[in-house]
This record gives structure tokens, C-alpha cells and sequence, in this order.
């Protein structure tokens, strides 16, 4: 039976450690070292794990901000045998709870918008929305982000949107987005659209393109950079994430 719980010491601290090099690939320079972990859990942050039996199978990490009411949620992994069960969402759920109880009432936190695994996770499942892209936040990364710009855009969770707890609790039916103009064809960009409601499509596996295709993987981040923000300066929004005969993005104009 799997099991989610906060962690309150150094024990299992250096389980977190080997999760994310298992998770992400990462060299130890990229590694969040135990001793500042456990300086969060100190300094009112969150870590919690996710238990199979003993078996540290996941955890989350959040972080304080300079808003009480506003916690960043520094990381979220879950072991390659357990992805496509419903762990990660427990763990966010957990992470809701926790941060609820304490008066905080958004979480924030990064993610590579060309990745449609994590915006399907971040935008369908969870409800989070995007109003921020970072070119290049990371400088130059490790493990499977390596060989390419570490451009992420900002999640924005709002704990108390009836949005987020519909998603984690009763996922809507998928929208339908045959009908919206979409802002890419491939590597081209469509940069005069005007409607309300637009979708813009990922290419089918950036994890691949970045392992296979260097070249082809620095030409999509390149382009999603231009068109992504664009839009987000012209006061749209990343609403939601859909897949249907694509991965897409559907962008909503604020207001």
C-alpha cells in the first residue's frame, strides 16, 4: 500500500538524493545536497516522501517564499516503475493539503514548456496555469536536460480554484480544439493571431529529439521560445493542455 508522509529529519534525506539522479540523470553538482534539504524542513518547507512499504518510490520539495501565503515547489519525482500510477498526483494532493493547513494558498514552480509529459501533468491534471517564460533559467543542466537552453515557464497553482480541485479529484472531460487556430505549423510560427482562444503544438517527444536529435531539439526550443513569448506579452495565458492528434497548449486571452 502506497503511502505519503512529510519527512521530518535527515532520515531518508539521502534516499531524495538518489532519486534524482534516478528521476533526472543528474551529475552531483546538480544534486540538491542533504544538509540544505534538511535546512528547508527547518525553515517551514515541505518535504515529504511517497512509500511503497519501506521503498521511497517519490517525494516533493517546497520551499518558502518572501509571501507567506505563496510556497515554491522546488521538485517532484517519482521512480521510473511508478510513473503512470497516480503517485505524483497523490503527492500533490498531499502537498495542497499541507501547504492549506498552514495558510498557504499558491504554489508556484518550473517546468520546460516543450516537455508535454510534465505540461500534461502541470495544466490537465492539476489545474496550474502559465503566465511567465525564462529563457535559459538554469544555464546549462545535466543528466536529460543537457545540450539545451533550460528555458521554463512559471506554474502558477491556485490551491482554492474550483479548477485545481476538480482536477485532482474528478478530471473533466477533455475539450474539444479542432476548431482553434493554431499558432505553429511545425517550426513555423504564426505570430498575428488576434482570436481569443488559441492552441500551440509540441513536438511529439522532446525527451527523444534531445537524446537524438540535438540539432532538431535546439531548433524547437528556439521556436517555442519566439512564439510562447509572444503571446504571453500580448496577454494570453497557458490555460490548459490537450492531447488530441497532437500534444497542444491552449492559450486564453486574459480577461
Amino acid at each position: 500500500m502506497i503511502e505519503i508522509r512529510e519527512l521530518r529529519d535527515h532520515t531518508g534525506v539521502t534516499r531524495i538524493q538518489e532519486l534524482q539522479a534516478l528521476v533526472w540523470g543528474r551529475s552531483e553538482l546538480d544534486i540538491v545536497p542533504q544538509g540544505l534539504t534538511v535546512a528547508f524542513m527547518y525553515q517551514g518547507g515541505l518535504v515529504a516522501g511517497a512509500f511503497d512499504g519501506d521503498l521511497m518510490i517519490g517525494f516533493v520539495m517546497g520551499i518558502p517564499t518572501a509571501d507567506p501565503e505563496k510556497q515554491h515547489s522546488h521538485m517532484l519525482g517519482v521512480i521510473p516503475e511508478y510513473r503512470g500510477t497516480d503517485v505524483a498526483v497523490r503527492l500533490k494532493r498531499f502537498q495542497r493539503d499541507w501547504c492549506l493547513s498552514r495558510g498557504i494558498e499558491r504554489v508556484v514552480w518550473s517546468f520546460d514548456p516543450m516537455r508535454s509529459v510534465n505540461a500534461n501533468f502541470n495544466l490537465r491534471k492539476l489545474g496550474a496555469v502559465v503566465r511567465e517564460y525564462h529563457p535559459n533559467l538554469y544555464g546549462q543542466m545535466s543528466g536529460v536536460n543537457a545540450g539545451v537552453d533550460s528555458d521554463r515557464v512559471i506554474a502558477e497553482w491556485n490551491l482554492l480554484a474550483p479548477q485545481v480541485y476538480e482536477r485532482i479529484y474528478a478530471p473533466p472531460v477533455t475539450p474539444g480544439i479542432q476548431h482553434l487556430n493554431c499558432i505553429n505549423s511545425g517550426l513555423e510560427n504564426h505570430l498575428d493571431l488576434q482570436e481569443d482562444t488559441l492552441v500551440y503544438r509540441l513536438p511529439e517527444d522532446f525527451g527523444a529529439l534531445v537524446r537524438e536529435d540535438l540539432e532538431g531539439a535546439r531548433a524547437w526550443r528556439a521556436a517555442g521560445r519566439e512564439a510562447l513569448m509572444h503571446y504571453l506579452k500580448q496577454g494570453y495565458f497557458l490555460s490548459d493542455f490537450v492531447r488530441q492528434g497532437g500534444n497542444f497548449y491552449v492559450l486564453k486571452r486574459e480577461g
